[in-house]
């Protein structure tokens, strides 16, 4: 298991935004047109999966019977 203390986690975001506001950095982000906004597009994936198993829309009738049958 890794433990990190408080005070390197600060240390880490200290170090983090002194390489952000180098105007070397940020140049280098530039000339290879690196974006600095990551989104994981698998949770949203994820979400419109969950979503379309439950349309009622195309299952209306069906589940009404399941429920009046069972």
């Amino acid at each position: 298991m890794i433990t990190t203390s408080i005070e390197r986690l600060e240390q880490i975001e200290i170090e983090r935004s002194e390489v952000i506001a180098d105007p070397n950095f940020q140049l280098w982000m530039r000339e290879l047109n690196v974006s600095q906004s990551y989104v994981n597009p698998e949770p949203r994936l994820r979400a419109n999966e969950l979503t379309s198993q439950y349309d009622f829309r195309k299952n209306k009738v069906a589940s009404l019977e399941k429920v009046f049958y069972l």
